[in-house]
């Protein structure tokens, strides 16, 4: 699997699924050497002590102790902090931290590290940059110096807290918390408890915001999007589930169901920090793992390649990683194909023989985990035995 292969749901197809991992990051500045001094270097102590200042302010919730970092001479920039926030008090933050990567005259690239309360282990650590002057902060790069995409990026956000999610952004907040609560049972009956069993869902405000936090990946067709974007010093970013606002209300409601629901199973098997286990494992697993439960006939979950195997057009071989990618020519068919391979699989042999699959394949070739696990090195005979037998 490529480091930006996983992910959710095509519309108006059946759904292409394109979990992002790392490659979606958004790599940031990274400090520079120190700029020589010059008189229009500002105070590395003074800007480090405005940051402090800003960073105890959001956690303490001090509206007045934020803004005073701000140069009260620059309304404009003061409106804009005050809305940001407004923001952040919104959200259950555990930790947040702004310090300098770089000071280059009065212009500060900062870190911004933060984790949510009871979600993140770690932080998620993005790039932003602001102008300091003798009174305080009077503004942001400007320059084209453009600060990664944060959730709040874009105005104000809420945040809705449920039994197994946080959902933060705007739009149906609850009703995608809920989903998420009612499918992490599913995915734990799957994949069983060694997992968080909780996950972190953005709700961008626009197509072009969710744009911008993909990695600048259009998802026009794109329903939801597990990823786990690198953080900007380098370390493990935070797997979130980011949903499209704009074919969000397009989807059915047994659609969102099985979209979010295959999303969690990548979060719940770290999919994206995953660069071994064949595409059709990753895709068909969380496939198999979303429609459990379901009564969808296996037709109309299957259409577009059912059309094609009853007029005799039986595929070869599995899919492979190209086989998934967002212009692949069948990209709905290869996620179809990968389903009905591993629900052959768990009919076949148990499903806990495909979740060992799954495991075993992350650190094996494919044919020596099939033969390991299923007694078998290749699947395609039965495979296509299959899709015949269930949509001819």
């Amino acid at each position: 699997m490529e480091a930006d292969a996983p992910g959710p749901s095509r519309v108006p197809g059946r759904r292409a699924v394109l979990l992002g991992g790392a490659a979606l990051g958004l790599a940031g500045c990274r400090a520079g050497p120190a700029p020589a001094p010059s008189a229009r270097q500002a105070d590395p102590a003074r800007v480090d002590a405005l940051l402090a200042a800003r960073s105890a302010a959001v956690l303490a919730g001090d509206k007045a102790g934020f803004l005073a970092t701000v140069d009260p001479a620059e309304p404009g920039f003061l409106a804009r902090q005050e809305e940001l926030f407004g923001s952040l008090a919104a959200l259950p933050l555990a930790g947040w931290a702004e310090t300098v990567a770089e000071l280059d005259g009065g212009l500060v690239t900062v870190r911004v590290a933060h984790r949510y309360r009871g979600f993140d282990t770690a932080d998620e650590v993005r790039t932003g940059h602001l102008r300091v002057g003798p009174a305080g902060f009077t503004g942001d790069g400007g320059d084209g110096r453009a600060d990664d995409a944060q959730i709040w990026s874009r105005g104000p956000v809420e945040a809705v807290t449920g039994a197994a999610s946080l959902v933060v952004g705007s739009g149906p907040l609850r009703q995608i918390a809920a989903l998420l609560d009612a499918a992490a049972p599913r995915v734990t009956a799957a994949v069983g408890p060694d997992w968080a069993r909780k996950a972190v869902a953005l709700v961008p405000v626009d197509g072009e915001h969710a744009r911008a936090l993909a990695g600048d990946r259009d998802l026009g067709e794109v329903v939801a999007l597990a990823t786990a974007r690198p953080n900007a010093d380098g370390s493990p970013g935070r797997p979130r589930i980011l949903v499209s606002p704009e074919t969000w209300p397009r989807l059915s409601a047994l659609g969102r169901r099985v979209v979010l629901t295959h999303e969690l199973t990548h979060i719940a098997l770290d999919a994206g920090s995953d660069t071994t286990t064949p595409m059709w494992l990753v895709e068909g697993f969380a496939d198999y793992v979303g429609y459990l439960g379901t009564s969808v006939p296996t037709r109309k979950a299957a259409a577009e390649l059912a059309a094609e195997v009853k007029a005799g057009k039986l595929p070869d071989r599995l899919p492979d990683a190209a086989a998934f990618g967002t212009s692949a020519p069948r990209l709905s068919q290869s996620y179809q194909e990968a389903w009905l391979a591993c629900r052959m699989i768990a009919e076949t042999h148990g499903r806990a023989k495909l979740l060992a699959l799954y495991r075993a394949a992350r650190t094996l070739p494919e044919p020596e985990a099939l033969k390991r696990v299923l007694g078998v090195e290749d699947l395609t005979p039965a495979w296509r035995a299959y899709l015949r037998a269930h949509l001819a």
